[in-house]
């Protein structure tokens, strides 16, 4: 299995529900929405159909260089960067397990498949993996990298649950560096 390392680790970011700058632009140009249960529906580049994923007030968001907003749990978040001034963060680099399409199947994708966690389509090479994530149905094409931020394990080493995301080929390229092949 491979492990990459993100690189370019400072960011902005924002905290949902405070009423920022960032958050009032995004949700006037429709890339947040918020909902009428005081949750946010982020339209990132993966929400696919029409719907965004799900965050609620208190999680983090960063704009991809894209400017498409991205949601952070804010858990997550806090335990993985450290705040530098105003809206800027340092992510905490630390290699991760990665996974691309033409990979030996690992231990991480067979859970995911086997639990119906993962979908991987290969007569569509636009939307090869798709995921519920965040509240939605993500899609990525072939040439996106599965991330995995987290792998737990029972005492007997059974996989119980996988964090992961989809990475797109060129913000992969643009800010990871692969560490083991």
């Amino acid at each position: 299995m491979a492990y990459a390392i993100k690189e370019n680790i400072k960011c902005q970011a924002w905290e949902l529900g405070i009423g920022s700058e960032m958050e009032k632009q995004m949700v006037q140009c429709g890339k947040i929405r918020i909902l009428s249960n005081g949750e946010y529906e982020l339209f990132s580049l993966e929400a696919t159909e029409g719907k965004g994923q799900i965050a609620k007030a208190g999680d983090f968001f960063k704009v991809e260089y894209r400017g498409w907003p991205q949601p952070c749990e804010r858990n997550w978040f806090l335990k993985n960067h450290k705040h530098i001034e105003d809206d800027w963060y340092e992510q905490v680099a630390k290699p991760l397990k990665i996974w691309r399409k033409d990979d030996p199947k690992s231990e991480e994708i067979r859970y995911l498949l086997d639990n119906g966690m993962l979908h991987i389509s290969p007569e569509d090479p636009d939307k090869y993996f798709s995921a519920s994530l965040w509240g939605t149905e993500e899609t990525a094409a072939s040439d996106a990298t599965v991330v995995f931020y987290s792998v737990k394990k029972d005492e007997n080493e059974n996989i119980t649950a996988v964090e992961f995301n989809f990475v797109d080929a060129e913000y992969f390229s643009k800010y990871y560096r692969i560490i083991k092949e």
